[in-house]
């Protein structure tokens, strides 16, 4: 399978693509474009901004096709070995899941814009760029000059790219594997203290899962000039949108910059291996329900956070600041009381990520990321301190993950009372499908760690009766 992608309006924001299938052997085939991408669980319909559509043979005739959906073409290939496919897609959507093509760049991310042939998923796919010769390209996969090589539309979709003449890249080795830096846009950051922060909470990150599961991880950072924040996971890499640019030197940008770095590095593990049976494999062509939002983004959210304060990157006083920025944006949604997690990570698919009714609906972040608080503590307290979430997350990546199969909610409850000892009928009757029961359950748990949470106001802080050397689950907890 071969791409090619040429710059062809960039003024207009359209690039001009070209798909050139041959071995063809049937009377019809089926083309699809995916109509969702993965770490985005809602329909997108990119086949929206596909334009000036056609089809011809290696003789520049027209081949007849028809749509079947909103997103398959069925095209008529009846003694015919080849054909080319010419569309341009409308990139001007800058963040860190769609495309975007200026005078200064082209950034794809390519399961919004490409296709395959269903049936031929496992084929080999080359991008071809006809960009400048001074453009560099910024990717997870193989590059040769000016190609991309992926093993399968699988690889392909996953693996954004941006093409630049003013990308800036830097890198540091961590055991056998490369992180490597890429900036596009106003770059000013310091980026020794953001490589040694990195290394710190990586190195955090492989000691929790037991091992960095590739040779090159790939952080594609863009700088915006507006206020805007937007993170996207990937197998190899991850693409980070930050804004505004004029404020990069202040703290606050930095800690967010970091927070979500974190988080999508957790990724790596969690959802990118990790993944529910529901969606293994995904199935780019519908919906992929899942309850089970509250782990691949609730946990995900709350290591994130947790790791930073592990690795000493994050004081106390920082991880409190963002631990009751959370915990206000939960107090203030009434939908705590109407919907569950559970519920809402379902129903994703269906409004999960604008406002929608006021109160109908919770966060698979925010709540999802208290609910793996409350268990983490319910399994440090009940097991003694001997386990942790951790030692459920190292389980899902080493008996799933490793074993080539997803898991399911009872596999999850599982590991809870595996390492906990306890049974948690109650919480997943209470936190994970019930409705207003977090704030008891926080209470408790705070109350393990020698902190206090005041929910009028929103703050965890340790309690002046305690201190982190006097309590010990405190310290398990944090790892200090």
């Amino acid at each position: 399978m071969h791409y090619k992608v040429s710059i062809s309006n960039p003024t207009e924001h359209f690039i001009q693509l070209t798909f050139t299938i041959d071995s063809i052997h049937q009377d019809y085939i089926h083309i699809q474009l995916p109509a969702w991408r993965p770490g985005r669980y809602e329909l997108q319909n990119y086949a929206k901004n596909i334009r000036c559509f056609e089809i011809t043979d290696d003789k520049k005739n027209q081949i007849a096709f028809k749509k079947i959906t909103k997103d398959c073409w069925e095209v008529e290939t009846k003694n015919i070995n080849k054909i080319f496919i010419s569309y341009e897609y409308y990139a001007n959507q800058y963040d860190a899941g769609a495309s975007y093509i200026d005078e200064s760049q082209l950034y794809i991310n390519p399961i919004n814009c490409m296709m395959y042939v269903v049936g031929r998923e496992d084929e080999n796919y080359d991008i071809e760029l006809a960009i400048p010769d001074e453009y560099k390209i910024a990717c997870q996969l193989q590059v040769t000059e000016k190609t991309i090589h992926a093993k399968n539309f699988d690889e392909l979709a996953d693996s954004p790219f941006i093409a630049s003449a003013s990308l800036q890249h830097s890198s540091i080795k961590i055991q056998h594997t490369t992180i490597h830096f890429w900036f596009q846009g106003n770059h000013q950051l310091d980026i020794e203290r953001l490589k040694n922060d990195t290394k710190l909470y990586t190195q955090k990150q492989i000691e929790l899962f037991g091992d960095l599961p590739c040779s090159d991880y790939h952080f594609l950072y863009h700088i915006l000039d507006k206020p805007f924040r937007h993170g996207v996971e990937h197998a190899d890499s991850t693409v980070i949108a930050m804004g505004k640019s004029i404020e990069q030197n202040e703290e606050d940008f930095y800690n967010d910059l970091l927070a979500i770095s974190s988080h999508e590095l957790f990724h790596l593990w969690n959802i990118k291996r990790i993944r529910p049976v529901d969606m293994f494999p995904y199935d780019f062509t519908k919906e992929n329900y899942s309850t089970l939002g509250y782990v691949y983004e609730g946990i995900t959210t709350y290591y994130g956070d947790l790791i930073l304060l592990r690795s000493g990157v994050w004081s106390w006083e920082k991880y409190c600041k963002s631990f009751s920025s959370d915990l206000k944006r939960h107090v203030e949604n009434p939908g705590r009381f109407n919907y569950s997690v559970a519920e809402s990570s379902f129903d994703t698919w269906l409004d999960g990520y604008v406002p929608g009714v006021i109160g109908r609906k919770t966060s698979i972040y925010m709540e999802g990321m208290l609910a793996a608080f409350i268990a983490d503590i319910m399994i440090i307290k009940y097991s003694d301190k001997k386990y942790s979430l951790d030692n459920v997350m190292r389980d899902l990546y080493a008996h799933f993950y490793k074993h080539g199969k997803g898991y399911t909610e009872s596999d999850y409850k599982s590991l809870l009372e595996k390492y906990s000892g306890i049974p948690f009928d109650n919480y997943f009757k209470e936190i994970i499908w019930g409705k207003g029961n977090f704030e008891k359950y926080l209470k408790d748990v705070v109350d393990c760690l020698g902190c206090e949470i005041d929910f009028t106001e929103p703050l965890l802080n340790r309690n002046n009766n305690y201190t982190i050397t006097q309590n010990e689950l405190f310290k398990c907890w944090a790892r200090i």
